[in-house]
């Protein structure tokens, strides 16, 4: 799909409501999308966080002489 310009008459086109809301021609525009995680994945994360932080720790803790 390629990328062209709005010209100024298709500007007419954007509309606002009362909270907010911007529409293209009477329909929604989409300004965000949320991200939900299933289950397994917010599990794989946690555990992939856990194991970055404990490999930074690690040698913090070897120049310090904790273990």
């Amino acid at each position: 799909m390629a990328l062209r310009s709005i010209s100024i008459d298709e500007l007419d086109g954007f509309q606002i409501d009362d909270h907010g809301q911007l529409y293209w021609r009477e329909k929604t525009v989409i300004l965000e999308k949320r991200l939900k995680l299933e289950t397994y994945q917010i599990l794989l994360a946690t555990l992939a966080t856990a194991g970055a932080v404990a490999s930074g720790l690690h040698p913090f803790g070897v120049s310090l002489g904790w273990w």
